[in-house]
């Protein structure tokens, strides 16, 4: 990934860089170049382009989340025939909160709770992380604490797989599919519940239908809102037996099909191993304590690259009760916004940590070379921008769970 910097002029780089008041020709012909005069055999230099990276990464990530949340929101709008004319997330998803708000305030009950996974591209952090190791030396596999050990692995693994899609035998934390009924899926079903389900059931239901009683009727075939037990293709929360699939967050017991991470797998790994891999593709990563004098700041960077790379999931429990419009377009679309809350979910914390926690610490770093100095004053104005662009995509999560302004 190329990083992106700023050009500032040297006297600019001067103010904020008093190193630069002694430096030799060289130095200041390396400052000129920016993040490209880094000398990433040197530590400090290192860390700051680890840094530069990982703002890059998780700007760009925010961007594409304020657009995700835009095209949600006007998906929802034009599902309720609202307002699709605004193209920024702010803009479509205000729309949609001022429909959620108009609506609770004429008694109207409304509830929305994502029941999301998501998986981040573990190469991507262990590539960085094996430059910040092998700076100082460090032999991660000899030195990372028992069992903390990731791998990203293309074969059998001995332990926990995080993958898109994994054959699992034990405890999946996303979201199962299996070929007999699911135990107690106390979260999403998408399938049919045995027992308290409450959802969009496309076929017979055992209780109520859209508020009235199904079970032994004419109307047990139920389009609408079904809550008791629905004997078809559904969509919704069942704390029953799920036959087809289940995602709840904490995990499950699941043997089938897992979307996230499953704690034993059956078949081949291809995605992160916190195990032995008989085929590794990338650098091992620890994810515990490492026995090594490793910076810090270059590993939380490197965290962030991965970060970066998050793709969500799942589904929603939709709670409405007095306007069956409105929880129509939230059961349509409620994979949408399930994978939009999670991802916001978990961009939002490392944007934060590297806009404050890290960029402090690179700030005092009394080490830093010339260009370090100037591609890090280039990633403290992106990182700012990410932060800006986060709060939107916040605010918008917000608007499309009628939370915003409560």
């Amino acid at each position: 990934m190329k990083t992106r910097y700023l050009a500032f002029p040297l006297l600019l780089s001067l103010a904020s860089a008093p190193m630069l008041l002694d430096c030799s020709a060289k130095d200041a012909l390396d400052a000129a170049k920016g993040c490209d005069g880094l000398d990433v055999s040197a530590k400090a230099d290192l860390t700051v382009k680890a840094f530069a990276d990982s703002a890059t990464a998780l700007y760009d990530a925010a961007i594409a989340l304020e657009a995700t949340w835009a095209a949600t929101c006007n998906k929802l709008n034009a599902e309720l025939k609202l307002d699709t004319s605004k193209t920024d997330a702010a803009g479509a998803c205000g729309v949609l909160g001022a429909r959620i708000n108009a609506a609770t305030a004429a008694g109207v009950k409304f509830s929305i709770q994502a029941n999301y996974s998501c998986t981040a591209d573990a190469k991507v952090s262990a590539n960085c992380d094996a430059k910040c190791t092998a700076a100082v030396g460090c032999d991660v596999k000899a030195k990372c604490e028992p069992g903390k050990l990731a791998v990203e692995c293309n074969g059998t693994c001995s332990a926990a797989c995080e993958a898109p899609s994994v054959e699992c035998s034990g405890k999946c934390e996303g979201k199962c599919t299996a070929t007999q009924p699911i135990v107690n899926c106390a979260g999403t079903c998408e399938g049919s519940c045995d027992a308290n389900f409450t959802g969009a059931c496309g076929g017979v239901c055992e209780g109520n239908c859209d508020g009235k009683a199904a079970s032994g009727t004419a109307e047990g075939n139920c389009a609408g809102k079904c809550e008791g037990k629905c004997s078809a293709k559904a969509s919704g929360s069942c704390t029953g037996s799920c036959t087809g699939s289940c995602t709840v967050q904490g995990g499950i017991d699941c043997q089938g099909t897992c979307s996230g991470t499953c704690a034993v797998t059956k078949g081949s790994c291809t995605g992160s191993c916190k195990g032995s891999c008989s085929a590794e593709v990338a650098p091992p990563t620890c994810e515990g304590t490492l026995d090594c004098a490793v910076d810090a700041n270059c590993q939380a960077s490197c965290s962030g690259q991965a970060d970066a790379t998050v793709k969500c999931g799942g589904g929603c429990t939709v709670l409405v009760e007095g306007d069956a419009e409105l929880y129509a377009a939230y059961m349509k679309y409620q994979g949408d916004l399930a994978a939009a809350i999670g991802a916001t979910i978990k961009l939002k914390d490392p944007i934060a940590n590297l806009a404050g926690t890290v960029g402090a610490s690179i700030k005092a770093a009394a080490d830093i070379t010339a260009a370090g100095a100037v591609c890090a004053a280039g990633a403290f104005n992106i990182m700012g921008k990410a932060s800006v662009s986060m709060n939107v995509s916040v605010s918008a999560s917000a608007s499309a769970q009628g939370s915003a302004g409560k």
